[in-house]
């Protein structure tokens, strides 16, 4: 069941630049909107789960999309940087900004946890279903 859901987003590279796209923009409004638009929740109490669980995702379906360019062929340690310094970059503009945010050392700490929970996932994906993706792209290429 995972493996085919995992071809099947490979595969549909324009399905997975969408979610890209999306998660994208839904983490630029919700961390450069000023706090007093977004309303008072409970959920500001577990603000770094928020954060580690925005990156997570981010970072994963960043890694889905460079496995369907690259045929599994992605540098995981890229994936990775790249999602750490999305968050790193969002805190920076946060305490640059002057829309009443913060830049927070601990946000962006559990910024890099998500994007490194995703990196360590996708690298067991890798490994598992690279090689049968493979195979798969040389029986439709034989046909």
């Amino acid at each position: 069941m995972i493996g085919k859901s995992i071809f099947f987003l490979v595969r549909n590279r324009s399905l997975i630049t969408a979610l890209l796209i999306f998660t994208t923009l839904a983490i630029l409004v919700l961390t450069m909107l000023p706090s007093n638009k977004l309303g008072d929740s409970q959920l500001y109490e577990y603000d770094k789960l928020g954060h580690f669980g925005l990156f997570f995702v981010w970072t994963f379906i960043f890694g889905l999309f460079n496995f369907a360019r690259k045929n599994f062929n992605s540098h995981l340690i890229t994936i990775f940087l790249i999602g750490s310094l999305f968050g790193i970059m969002i805190e920076i503009m946060q305490g640059i900004l002057p829309y009443g945010r913060s830049a927070s050392v601990y946000d962006a700490l559990a910024d890099i946890a998500g994007s490194l929970t995703a990196t360590i996932i996708l690298f067991g994906i890798k490994r598992r279903y690279m090689v049968r993706y493979r195979e798969l792209l040389n029986k439709r290429r034989r046909l």
